[in-house]
């Protein structure tokens, strides 16, 4: 994407803005990989004294975390607040502009994105530093696992975590696993009669 004609376009004609937030994992060899760009988080269930306790595994890329606004800036970026929430800039041609950007095309500044780290947002290329504002780099990180302490993982957006905390899913998918292992005792002790 060497200019602004060759992003994909909205049905209104501005350049496509979708990006899209990540957190992957795998297990091998005993170990937990993660990978996390964004506000969708994972959290681990470990098994202590007989209750289940959540431990949150990523930190979301927000805008107002001193971290990322500072990196913000640092690329030519800015962050400001819209309505309570802090947002990285999204410097576009005041529409209707067509073509290059030149330096007289007159530029607006609209706090757009709520997240600092991402996957796909090119509009946060700023041609003149040579770095993303919303980095796609992700958090990555290793973890020992230990399949009898160590009960679940649970990935999940900001939509859920804007609602609920770790504690509350793993207490969630707690009550869903004695449900079913309750459910899987009745059944196997009425196959037995």
């Amino acid at each position: 994407y060497t200019n602004i004609d060759n992003w994909p376009q909205t049905a209104s004609g501005l350049p496509s803005t979708a990006g899209t937030t990540a957190s992957v994992a795998f297990i091998r060899k005993g170990k937990l990989y993660i990978g996390h760009a964004g506000d969708s988080g994972i959290v681990l269930a470990s098994e202590i004294g007989g209750k289940w306790i959540s431990h949150q595994l990523t930190v979301d890329h927000k805008p107002e975390s001193p971290d990322e606004r500072a990196r913000i800036e640092s690329c030519g970026g800015k962050v400001l607040e819209k309505q309570g929430i802090h947002r990285v800039v999204w410097y576009r041609p005041k529409y209707p502009h067509q073509g290059p950007i030149r330096r007289n095309t007159r530029i607006e500044e609209v706090p757009f994105l709520a997240v600092a780290r991402s996957l796909g947002d090119l509009w946060s290329y700023n041609w003149k530093t040579e770095k993303f504002m919303v980095s796609p780099e992700p958090d990555v990180a290793v973890y020992d696992i230990d399949t009898m302490r160590h009960k679940c993982l649970i990935f999940a957006s900001d939509g859920l975590w804007n609602i609920m905390d770790g504690q509350m899913a793993v207490n969630i998918v707690y009550e869903a696993e004695s449900n079913n292992e309750q459910s899987m005792r009745a059944g196997l002790g009425n196959w037995r009669n």
